[in-house]
């Protein structure tokens, strides 16, 4: 690209007084380019600010990884497993636990996940201390001497249980068909709140011995939470476990424990994403006729300048660089608008969502770098696209024969 072909192009972008309806499309073009990049910008990054909201929620209550048994079967966790764990570097921590279903007897009967935790360690793991909303992450020192357990608020409100009231739960765990269901008796000494219904309506806290008494698995484990240093290593840490855990041990991520809802939100921004790239598509459509216009206008000024001695490419070559002045400007004023309004709604949020309904008070915001290229280079793509045909149609003019029709 020349100088020439650049000043050539940017003076037939700005159109004649009588030709103002093409200066006009040529406005249009560009302002459907800027608001289509903008909505897009804005609207990926607001669904990428709630699957970041989902899945923290998700695994603040869980995990990156879980080691558990082909089957779910009970197994040791021993210190070749221990150590394994501990050697690598980017997993942050680790923590066993027991988890089985049972029901709660408070004033009301529920159904409920208990899951046995370590004290010890769950912090490492795990959100839970920080979603305490009434009493405190502890088993023990309870007034009654019982074992302490930690419920969800969902869990709390259906059963009418607060921090110091006595329930009991019911293990299905029967070792034969004529005995009585183990049965233990708690004292309330916690209410969790995570903002999922999931899982505050239906899981219940007790220590890891409680566990292992409750469900007659004594000095045995159902799995190991994991939590790595950062979560784009979650399948990278899963496969190399894989390769070293012994039969029956396998390791499973988020994404496989949580596979339907983690597709769901792909296929949603897959889907958001096509639908509002037509805004981008429709500008370019505008672009492909405001230059066949030009084209037809400039009919005169083409032929003198091939007479003068530019050459076919030249010529074509200066409509193409014209079309992607405007994607190229709209492109980047529409990055910086979307950019900036989900700055400002993750700095001040504006919009705001009703918190009796939502897990959230506003609306979530993660602008990620990859979507705004792909955004960018989409809309540079289809702009590019836009421009062949009536470029190539400009410089496939005969000089002599516009000139004499002119």
């Amino acid at each position: 690209m020349s100088f020439l072909e650049f000043f050539i192009a940017k003076r037939y972008l700005q159109g004649k007084r009588k030709t103002a309806f093409i200066s006009t499309i040529t406005y249009i073009s560009f302002l459907g380019i800027t608001l289509g990049v903008a909505v897009l910008v804005i609207v990926i990054s607001v669904m990428n600010g709630f699957e970041t909201e989902v899945r923290t929620r998700f695994i603040s209550n869980d995990s990156h990884i879980r080691i558990r048994s082909f089957n779910d079967r009970p197994f040791t966790y021993d210190n070749k497993l221990q150590e394994l764990l501990s050697a690598d570097s980017l997993i942050k921590g680790h923590s066993p636990f027991v988890e089985s279903y049972g029901m709660i007897k408070g004033d009301y009967t529920e159904g409920s996940l208990v899951r046995g935790i370590d004290i010890t360690t769950i912090s490492s793991v795990s959100l839970l201390s920080g979603q305490i909303i009434a009493g405190d992450l502890g088993f023990d020192g309870t007034a009654s001497g019982l074992p302490g357990i930690i419920l969800g608020k969902g869990m709390a409100d259906r059963t009418a249980s607060i921090v110091g009231s006595e329930l009991f739960i019911i293990s299905p765990a029967i070792s034969s068909t004529f005995s009585q269901p183990p049965v233990m008796k708690f004292e309330v000494t916690g209410i969790f709140e995570s903002g999922l219904a999931e899982v505050d309506g239906g899981l219940v806290y007790i220590s890891l011995g409680s566990a292992q008494k409750l469900f007659k698995m004594t000095e045995k484990i159902n799995g190991v939470y994991i939590v790595l240093s950062s979560i784009g290593n979650t399948d990278k840490i899963k496969s190399e476990l894989n390769e070293k855990l012994e039969y029956p041990l396998n390791a499973v991520s988020w994404k496989d424990m949580h596979k339907n809802l983690y597709a769901w939100m792909e296929i949603e921004k897959m889907m958001m994403g096509t639908i509002l790239s037509l805004i981008v598509i429709i500008a370019a459509f505008n672009i492909l006729s405001g230059l066949i216009m030009i084209v037809m206008e400039k009919k005169q000024e083409i032929g003198i300048l091939m007479a003068m001695g530019a050459t076919r490419s030249m010529i074509t070559r200066i409509f193409i660089i014209q079309g992607m002045i405007i994607g190229v400007l709209g492109t980047v004023f529409g990055i910086i608008l979307g950019i900036s309004v989900s700055l400002i709604q993750l700095k001040y949020k504006i919009i705001s969502l009703p918190g009796d309904i939502y897990f959230i008070n506003a609306m979530p915001v993660e602008i990620k770098t990859a979507d705004v290229v792909i955004i960018g280079a989409v809309a540079l793509a289809l702009t590019f696209f836009s421009t062949v045909y009536p470029s190539r149609q400009a410089g496939k003019m005969l000089p002599g024969q516009i000139i004499r029709d002119e």
